[in-house]
């Protein structure tokens, strides 16, 4: 099943363009990713940006194409919607970068396959963090994505990129928070719905790229964070709980793998993009193409 929302994203580049007084015939820069260097000199402190009062229509737009069949998206939207109230020139930058990615890339599509009997597929849970991300209040974003996989079965169900509440003093303690996000509002609810859909018991498989943040949901120790206050600490211990449980395999993922990666940072190298994009299945037609011919099958996307 290909997910195409082709025509809608193109509505939100228009309305992008008309909101931000841009003349259709200028063209947008082609780019490949949704994110500018934030390790270059970008200045601090710059004035309310031009754009501010038409941000969040251009945003909630795209949200709603981003939520649907564009999980790529999620970062970079997430990111400058937590900026409205706050908008400055270096935002109205970024929402340009972003247009111009989405202008860019309207070929690609979210690809779901399934090969295999319901005996042979299940439920998925990828959870992840960054450490301290955002530049103005040194605060995680937390990564989780949720699919159905199988031997020949790989089905995209629900992503989720959230800037965390607090601050984190480490990278296990970012994905801690993470992780319990990830169990609370897609993981153990999904399991449900599969149980009853599929017809069977099923066990969620949870991959994690943090052996230390493995390591406290394990024991439901963690001598060296003792300075965590209760909302942190009841993280902690609901996390050892539900990890003890039947239904739930906690298994380390190499990060390379990590298919959460996607929604954590902003990623401006062009191959390491295209890698994670392509972890949740965000292809263009060439690569579906490739990948179509190389296991045996029609080269035709339906």
């Amino acid at each position: 099943t290909e997910y195409d929302q082709s025509d809608f994203l193109g509505q939100c580049v228009d309305k992008y363009r008309q909101l931000a007084n841009i003349d259709s015939a200028k063209k947008l820069p082609q780019v490949e990713t949704p994110f500018l260097d934030e390790t270059a000199a970008i200045p601090d402190g710059e004035p309310t940006g031009v754009l501010k009062p038409i941000a969040s229509k251009v945003l909630m737009k795209v949200l709603y194409a981003a939520r649907m069949a564009r999980f790529d998206l999620l970062r970079a939207v997430g990111h400058l919607a937590s900026y409205v109230t706050k908008w400055d020139g270096v935002c109205d930058r970024k929402l340009y970068r972003l247009m111009s990615y989405i202008n860019s890339t309207i070929h690609l599509r979210m690809v779901s396959w399934v090969g295999d009997t319901r005996e042979n597929i299940g439920p998925h849970l990828y959870c992840d963090a960054d450490f301290a991300g955002c530049s103005s209040t040194m605060r995680s974003t937390s990564g989780v994505y949720m699919c159905l996989l199988g031997a020949n079965s790989s089905c995209p169900l629900s992503a989720c990129s959230k800037k965390q509440t607090a601050a984190s003093h480490s990278t296990p303690e970012a994905e801690i928070l993470a992780a319990d996000l990830a169990f609370r509002t897609e993981g153990l609810p999904a399991l449900d719905l599969w149980n009853l859909l599929l017809g069977r018991d099923l066990r969620i498989i949870v991959h994690e790229d943090n052996q230390a943040m493995i390591r406290v949901c394990e024991t439901g120790k963690n001598p060296t964070m003792r300075y965590l206050l209760r909302n942190h600490r009841v993280s902690v211990d609901w996390l050892h709980e539900v990890c003890a449980k039947d239904d739930v395999i906690l298994l380390y993922e190499v990060s390379s793998r990590q298919a959460a990666d996607i929604y954590t940072k902003g990623f401006t190298n062009p191959e390491m993009w295209q890698h994670a994009a392509e972890l949740v299945n965000v292809f263009s037609g060439e690569v579906m193409k490739e990948i179509l011919k190389s296991a045996g099958g029609d080269s035709k996307i339906p």
